[in-house]
């Protein structure tokens, strides 16, 4: 596949961006335009709940994850430049929460930030899926591989803070 991505950025360094456009199809552009969104969604809503966190640790990793969105948003934001694809708007730069509320625990914001990663994986293989363009099908599938890895470190920091809820032994 890296081959076929490189011979096609070759081409397309040729190309005008109404060219490109005709490169891909609505499925790319439609994954393209609901990864980005789903990213400033996410910002969003990792950074109003790190404003309740209690936890330095917690508070690093959420920290961590945010980069990650944030270099996720600088690639797809170039990707649609490229094409000619207008972005939406951006959420505000910072979330501010004017209200401490005592019930929102650190294991409450680990969890809601864990079934977000775990709802967004089939969301990558279904624009992995949809994508006949090598270069636009290799950006989703690294998408996809790092947001594993994400997951897998995440679940295992959740499992040594106790945030994970563990199911009952089969005997």
């Amino acid at each position: 596949m890296r081959l076929l991505q490189k011979m096609q950025k070759i081409k397309e360094l040729c190309m005008s961006t109404r060219e490109k456009q005709q490169s891909i199809t609505v499925s790319e552009v439609y994954h393209l335009w609901n990864h980005l969104i789903s990213r400033y969604d996410v910002i969003l809503v990792t950074d109003t709940l790190q404003s309740f966190v209690r936890d330095d640790d917690l508070k690093a990793v959420l920290k961590i994850g945010r980069k990650v969105l944030n270099k996720n948003i600088k690639i797809l934001e170039k990707e649609m430049m490229e094409y000619g694809i207008p972005l939406p708007l951006r959420p505000p730069k910072q979330a501010t929460i004017t209200e401490n509320i005592e019930h929102v625990s650190d294991r409450h914001i680990f969890r809601r930030i864990l079934r977000g990663i775990q709802e967004f994986l089939p969301t990558h293989i279904m624009a992995f899926i949809h994508s006949t363009s090598p270069k636009i099908r290799e950006l989703f599938l690294t998408f996809l591989y790092d947001e594993m890895k994400l997951y897998d470190k995440y679940l295992e920091y959740g499992k040594l803070k106790g945030y994970v809820i563990e199911p009952p032994l089969y005997r």
